[in-house]
């Protein structure tokens, strides 16, 4: 059996909360107890598997079994004390290999990571334009532009010439109403992590790293923030979360 890599925290003391029903099972089926493997002051949060039973070549269905088990270990362990989260399918030989080619080579950038996270946690928040709302209200702030809807079905060409300052129109407000949510929330987080948009009505995808008694603070600010903002934005909180974004450790190892 290979040992797979779910992440990494500070080894726990003879009081720790990790007991084995708070680390439970993890990837795989049958699916095989998480236990920690201690280095020093780290220990990594590991199971058993075979290498071919997880991950794309176990199927398309296994491959979701096993992600959304990946991310319940490292939430059941999030609710307790700070982990470095590892990405999906980080395989080992054995725990001799984890130790020789992760832990110790890689132990002060990791521990240097568990110090700037601890008491940390990863809220991840979007914002998007609804887009009816957004066009009334950029045409009620262009008046040049609400009439020139009156002459959109003149010719094809006046449509795209429309759709066009449309377009700009909204991605000039994009870029104020982004600057106005960060600054915001940047102030309550200890650093944020801005994502590349996916989409046209797409204003932010962002990642805060914030302290964990600071979370209901800032869900009241981002309330506030909607509230403020109206029916032309929608703004969304995942989290919280393993700090996935504010993580860089590279390991070469097998990914399964």
């Amino acid at each position: 059996m290979s040992t797979y890599l779910y992440g990494v925290t500070g080894r726990p003391g003879r009081d720790t909360q990790l007991t084995p029903a708070r680390l439970g099972t993890g990837v795989g089926d049958p699916s095989t107890p998480v236990r920690l493997v201690p280095c020093d002051r780290l220990a990594a949060v590991v199971s058993s598997i075979a290498p071919d039973e997880v991950g794309e070549q176990a199927g398309v269905r296994a491959l979701r079994r096993d992600m959304a088990a990946h991310a319940a270990v490292l939430d059941r362990i999030l609710a307790v004390r700070t982990v470095l989260p590892s990405r999906f399918g980080l395989i080992f030989p054995d725990e001799d290999a984890l130790v020789n080619e992760f832990l110790e080579p890689k132990y002060d950038r990791l521990s240097a990571f568990l110090g700037r996270l601890k008491g940390a946690v990863e809220l991840s928040v979007t914002a998007e334009y609804v887009e009816a709302e957004t066009i009334r209200e950029v045409l009620a702030e262009q008046p040049r532009l609400a009439r020139d809807v009156q002459l959109t079905a003149s010719s094809y060409q006046r449509r795209i010439d429309f759709g066009r300052q449309i377009a700009s129109a909204i991605r000039a407000r994009r870029e104020r109403d982004a600057d106005w949510i960060l600054q915001n929330l940047s102030p309550l987080s200890r650093d944020v992590v801005v994502g590349e948009l996916r989409s046209d009505l797409a204003v932010l995808r962002a990642s805060f790293l914030v302290a964990r008694r600071g979370v209901e603070r800032f869900d009241r600010v981002l309330d506030a923030l909607q509230s403020e903002a109206g029916a032309t934005v929608k703004l969304s909180c995942i989290g919280p979360l393993p700090a996935y974004s504010f993580v860089d450790v590279h390991v070469g190892v097998k990914n399964g």
